[in-house]
């Protein structure tokens, strides 16, 4: 009877653990802890309607010793008419003070920020998103993972 209890409760918390409001997310772990230029890492969205509003966050994982302040990268988003739109944006990894934003345990760092918040799509459909390192140089050392989470807000007012 325990044996079933246990079952029974594992089951409700790993079901309640299921967040709904996630549209889709991918996670990408970096070989050796390197980002090379031109690894680009792409994944789909199927948007149903133009009126739920969303947020997109990310979370990159890098070691103590990445050499940079931030991290630039560069987006893509095609859209289901096959329009594309291209932006940069930087990460910024160090604080004022000098120390690492975000969580550090032992030599990994973790960070999450906003990508884009309270955005909806402008076609039903669907829609393909890439990411890829943007920095000056061909292979970034000290970079982890990277993942993004698409979700609906809970507030839907703009």
């Amino acid at each position: 009877m325990i044996r079933f209890l246990f079952i029974g409760t594992f089951f409700l918390l790993i079901l309640s653990a299921c967040d709904n409001s996630v549209l889709n997310s991918a996670h990408w772990t970096m070989q050796n802890h390197e980002w090379l230029s031109g690894d680009q890492k792409s994944f789909t969205l199927v948007a149903t309607d133009t009126t739920t509003v969303y947020a997109m966050d990310i979370t990159l994982g890098h070691e103590d010793t990445y050499p940079y302040q931030n991290l630039y990268i560069k987006t893509q988003t095609t859209f289901p008419s096959g329009k594309e739109v291209e932006s940069v944006s930087s990460i910024e990894l160090i604080n004022p003070d000098g120390s690492w934003a975000g969580d550090c345990s032992g030599h990994s760092c973790t960070i999450s920020l906003p990508l884009q918040h309270r955005f909806t799509f402008p076609e039903v459909g669907t829609y393909t998103w890439s990411v890829s390192q943007y920095m000056r140089m061909d292979t970034i050392h000290g970079v982890n993972s990277f993942k993004v989470v698409c979700r609906a807000l809970a507030d839907q007012s703009k």
